[in-house]
């Protein structure tokens, strides 16, 4: 092999890890990981087992929001309503338990549902032209009342019917570790990150994604099918909130009327620090990923060092402010 060969292999290695080190998921992982060490080292509590667990728990539902919201943002959209969904979704399932019907038909139920509320958004945000934030904002009221309405303002537990038994799938969801050392939920989180990022990269549906997020009209010259990627944009994002449903009956083991609140700001925070562009046309599941566990090391750490939360959620809103701000400063200087 002549030099000149080795240096242009040389070359094209530093090209590529120079790339690399501009990605915003390769800051935001050192942060993750210089943060992670710090409270490992200076607190006694942060560094257990059942820390550890709890805290890939903790990020594996935001975790999994967020990949629904990447794929949204990605189209220059927002769904605010995902917690609502995912919590309709899980009540549902609590309920049809409740009055005798199988297990199977439940998570069914589940999934259908949440698949139709992301559809109905879609249907909304594409034919009535009403902007995304509003539109989910909306729906996200009509869910959560629909939810409440349909409880009676009432939590409703997973008991085997006639038992005080969890239902055990969901009870293993919340509480079994595989091989004793990955908590289902985290599993759960990792395959659903592992899916998005194979649809985004190698298929036909996640390109169109990012075109249409470059621009609707640019999206229908190229020959896209705009309606149809917006129902099913949303469509996914509700499947994968009747994930996220299921996970919230194995974590909390119950259904409840506040069941997903809070969880929108922290899947959207999660994405857009994760370099996702709030107007569109960009975003990756791996940026997303680190970004979630940005936030849930934040909030463990925080609490390793006795921070109080109330200064924890400033210091969360000061990092989506700043993502923000950094992202508008890239999109001007593209401009």
């Amino acid at each position: 092999m002549s030099k000149k060969t080795i240096a242009l292999g040389k070359n094209a290695k530093t090209t590529a890890f120079t790339r690399m080190t501009k990605r915003s998921e390769f800051t935001i992982g050192l942060v993750v990981v210089a943060l992670f060490l710090v409270a490992l080292f200076c607190t006694e509590s942060f560094g257990s087992r059942y820390n550890l667990m709890n805290l890939s728990k903790q990020g594996a539902i935001v975790g999994v929001l967020a990949v629904a919201q990447t794929l949204i943002i990605i189209t220059g959209g927002i769904d605010i309503s995902g917690g609502a969904i995912a919590g309709l979704g899980c009540m549902s399932m609590a309920l049809m338990i409740r009055d005798g019907y199988s297990l199977g038909l439940a998570i069914v139920a589940n999934f259908v549902i949440c698949i139709v509320c992301g559809f109905i958004n879609g249907v909304i945000i594409f034919d009535l032209k009403v902007p995304a934030m509003i539109t989910t904002l909306g729906t996200s009221t009509i869910y959560r009342a629909i939810l409440k309405l349909a409880c009676n303002g009432n939590s409703v537990t997973f008991f085997k019917p006639g038992t005080q038994e969890y239902v055990d799938i969901f009870y293993k969801i919340g509480n079994y570790d595989i091989f004793n050392l990955i908590p289902v939920l985290c599993a759960v989180w990792l395959v659903v990150c592992v899916i998005a990022y194979l649809v985004l990269r190698y298929t036909t549906f996640g390109r169109d994604l990012f075109v249409i997020g470059s621009g609707i009209e640019v999206a229908r010259l190229s020959g896209i099918k705009v309606r149809k990627t917006f129902y099913l944009v949303y469509s996914v994002a509700g499947l994968i909130y009747g994930i996220a449903a299921m996970m919230f009956a194995g974590r909390i083991l119950r259904g409840a009327t506040n069941t997903g609140e809070g969880y929108d700001m922290k899947a959207i925070a999660a994405t857009v620090i994760g370099g996702a562009s709030l107007a569109g046309g960009r975003g990756a599941v791996t940026g997303t990923f680190v970004g979630a566990l940005l936030m849930v090391v934040i909030e463990n750490a925080g609490k390793a060092f006795q921070i109080n939360d109330y200064i924890l959620e400033i210091i969360t809103g000061i990092l989506i402010i700043f993502a923000v701000a950094m992202d508008m400063v890239k999109s001007r200087k593209k401009g």
